[in-house]
């Protein structure tokens, strides 16, 4: 899609966002932008996205799917949009190793950010508040820290993957338990090869 579609597409995220507000039941905190979207290419395959939510850091570890948060998204018609989105705890940076230069355009607070938009349509890419590490060793203490979350969360998946209480609450909507197994297998060992690379500049701000 072309550049300035995929902007108009941003902005009709965050206003689904904010109707989903007024709902009552929103569990996305922040949302942020990163990617091509950011760069400014005149053709842009898919919008990347962070959503934040204020869950356990346990239940949102690095590729993690939250069966309420990947339920929100699906009321919310996302998957029928050319978005790709990762989860992220309101405790934690959005930035890691793959969700680098991230932009919010919206919050729960304040709705759409109007200012990150139009600068976005207007390609002031350089005028955007970008997030990162501030350095090399919060970059590596980040990761550190979502690989041992990313541990812990991967034997708990381990230890239930036959428990039939879990099988039956990890199914739906296409996603079965499965996918939950590949999902906390590839998110640790994605931040376990993140951190055996770190000879490579972090990913700046």
């Amino acid at each position: 899609m072309k550049y300035n579609t995929a902007v108009a597409r941003l902005g009709q995220v965050a206003g689904d966002l904010t109707e989903h507000v007024s709902w009552g039941d929103s569990i996305i905190v922040e949302a942020h932008v990163f990617g091509d979207l950011v760069t400014g290419p005149d053709e842009i395959e898919v919008i990347n996205l962070a959503l934040v939510v204020d869950f356990p850091v346990e239940e949102v570890t690095w590729l993690a799917r939250p069966v309420q948060a990947e339920a929100t998204v699906s009321l919310l018609r996302f998957d029928k949009l050319p978005l790709r989105w990762w989860w992220r705890p309101t405790v934690w940076p959005v930035w890691n190793h793959t969700i680098t230069q991230p932009v919010r355009f919206w919050s729960e607070t304040h709705g759409a950010d109007e200012t990150t938009l139009s600068l976005l349509a207007d390609r002031r890419l350089g005028d955007l508040v970008i997030g990162g590490p501030p350095d090399r060793e919060a970059y590596r203490a980040q990761l550190q820290t979502e690989l041992e979350a990313s541990r812990r969360y991967l034997n708990r998946v381990v230890d239930s993957y036959h428990d039939r209480d879990w099988r039956r609450d990890h199914k739906g909507f296409g996603v079965y338990p499965e996918d939950h197994l590949w999902w906390a297998t590839q998110g640790f060992l994605e931040l376990d090869n993140a951190l055996q690379v770190l000879d490579e500049p972090y990913p700046a701000t």
